[in-house]
């Protein structure tokens, strides 16, 4: 189960209550917007949103997704799918688990504590913490911009539980997914864990500072996280469909979860179970309705000061206080083990404030899989038997090295699906739907994966007939590199040029991702008009790409 977690976290954010829910636009914004059974998606006839649309409308993916800005609905779209209860067809209303966006809120509560004299930011952790002697050189805004060096509780749980070995993190992350570790027993582990580097002096997303920030505003507002929450942030934008820490409120329907319950990764329905050992870092449960209202209040100044919004958006190695900065505003994204999230704000000198907030399933077939993007070509799909992967077509003969195992057809397709549903725009939701993956390789162990895709060229870039295997290297690396600011890392190419494997000329390019300080190498070579054969290594720092380069013969 090591492989499983490992590839879902690697494939892998006052004024009086009157006012504010006046400010807060307590009449519901899509109530005047109905979708049918046969048409799901709705776009504002206003002639003024051609270009939004044109930029962020999409319908091809397994969830919802609203754009707005800070007067109007823009465009809506749910699949036809129905909720949990198998009669209610999905809509803006459907409750999904936002997991790591839920950072935006938890950090907006810190500011409003800090506004209101409760705590100050340079404030070092072992006020809160007396037993942590490490605590004191770590502050709360170190906390904020995730560069505490504390290690993460979930995502690499080895440094910070002081275990080894992906059975034993399994066992871990099982007992923290279904609430069986306790706070005195994540406290417990804190005192212990080693810092990766210094406080202040470098950047690693951690969910555990998130988790102590819950912590620290418990301890000052003697309240429950989701309590306080709910009355100041909740309440004040008349969002009463979101909630924290909560169980059974959320309405989509997960699926391909049956491997997920078998390793106590969420309850036998497919939905988180850990309301408790959430908090703070992920855990609040919204839909897009109660989203368009929490982004237009905090935007719109009606959650905190201009000057604490400053301290919310001000950016520090990467990483802002529960968002990310990019070229065109702020973002984050969630991943929960059936379903995925991303709230992005666009800065838009015509609209003030562009809102794209999709939620969306994981594991649900995408509706463009009947699309084969190999249709009408001469690719034909390799065979792996006795330790040797081998595609006749592309004329490629790789040794799979000892210890690897093939991923299932079942993954990879569910891998395709993530990554179009994490593209930014049309034109790498183009390049994705004309991958199809030939096979991929894994090794447990060193989290070591090697894989062979193939693009159709014409279908990839429509129009440019002149597409070939630099192109696609650029475009992919682009958009992968977006993938990873989202996760709150970089992606930066450090070469490119010719190799020759089995005989065989591509063009490679080499990359470093800061987080786990991961290598990708990159290979492409053109078979014929049509195809683009494309492949990946990647790899931890104290290996390299020579080592699996030597298997082609």
């Amino acid at each position: 189960m090591g492989r499983l977690f490992k590839k879902t976290v690697s494939a892998l954010m006052v004024t009086s209550m009157l006012l504010s829910f006046g400010a807060c636009s307590a009449k519901d914004a899509f109530a005047d917007i109905k979708l049918s059974e046969s048409q799901r998606t709705w776009s504002n006839p206003d002639g003024k949103y051609k270009a939004v649309l044109e930029e962020y409308a999409d319908d091809s993916f397994t969830g919802t997704l609203a754009v707005a800005t800070d007067k109007d609905i823009v465009y809506l779209y749910a699949e036809k799918a129905f909720e949990k209860d198998g009669t209610t067809l999905e809509s803006q209303d459907t409750v999904f688990d936002i997991a790591s966006v839920s950072k935006t809120f938890t950090a907006v509560c810190i500011l409003q504590l800090a506004e209101k004299g409760k705590l100050k930011l340079d404030d070092t952790i072992d006020k809160y913490f007396p037993e942590y002697e490490t605590g004191k050189k770590i502050t709360i805004d170190h906390l904020l911009h995730m560069s505490s060096g504390i290690p993460d509780y979930c995502n690499n749980p080895d440094p910070f539980w002081n275990i080894s070995g992906a059975e034993a993190a399994d066992k871990m992350l099982s007992d923290i997914y279904l609430d069986k570790v306790t706070d005195e027993q994540f406290l417990t582990a804190l005192y212990k864990a080693p810092l990766a580097f210094e406080p202040g002096s470098s950047y690693e997303y951690s969910n555990t500072n998130y988790r102590l920030l819950a912590f620290i505003i418990e301890k000052l507002s003697g309240m429950k996280y989701c309590d306080y929450v709910k009355k100041n942030i909740f309440d004040k934008c008349g969002m009463t469909k979101t909630t924290s820490m909560a169980l059974d409120d959320m309405t989509y329907k997960p699926a391909d979860y049956e491997e997920l319950v078998n390793y106590g990764f969420t309850d036998k329905e497919g939905y988180p179970a850990c309301p408790n050992n959430s908090r703070g870092d992920g855990g609040i449960h919204s839909c897009l309705s109660d989203m368009v209202r929490f982004d237009r209040a905090l935007f719109g100044g009606k959650l905190l000061k201009k000057s604490s919004m400053e301290l919310l958006l001000k950016e520090e190695n990467g990483y802002c206080c529960g968002l990310i900065k990019d070229e065109k505003g702020y973002s984050h994204s969630g991943s929960s083990f059936t379903c995925t999230s991303n709230n992005k704000i666009i800065n838009s000198e015509e609209f003030g404030h562009i809102y794209v907030i999709k939620l969306e399933r994981r594991g649900a077939a995408s509706q463009s899989d009947g699309d084969d993007p190999m249709a009408g070509t001469r690719y034909v799909k390799g065979d792996f038997s006795n330790g040797v992967y081998v595609n006749e077509y592309a004329k490629i003969r790789f040794n799979v090295p000892e210890g690897f195992t093939q991923d299932p057809e079942k993954e990879l397709a569910q891998r395709k699906n993530m990554g179009i549903s994490f593209a930014e725009t049309k034109k790498d939701k183009t390049l994705l739907k004309a991958q199809t993956y030939d096979a991929s390789f894994w090794q447990e162990s060193t989290s070591i994966c090697v894989e062979f895709s193939f693009f159709n060229s014409r279908q990839a870039m429509p129009g440019d007939p002149a597409y070939n295997e630099d192109k696609l290297l650029t475009d992919y690396i682009a958009f992968n590199s977006f993938g990873v600011k989202e996760a709150g890392g970089t992606q930066d190419e450090t070469s490119r040029g010719k190799i020759k494997l089995g005989g065989q000329e591509y063009l490679k390019a080499e990359t470093v991702i800061s987080i786990g300080d991961m290598h990708v190498c990159y290979y492409a070579r053109k078979i014929d008009d049509d195809v683009i054969l494309f492949m990946s290594i990647s790899f931890p720092k104290n290996r390299s790409a020579e080592e699996f380069e030597k298997c082609f013969e």
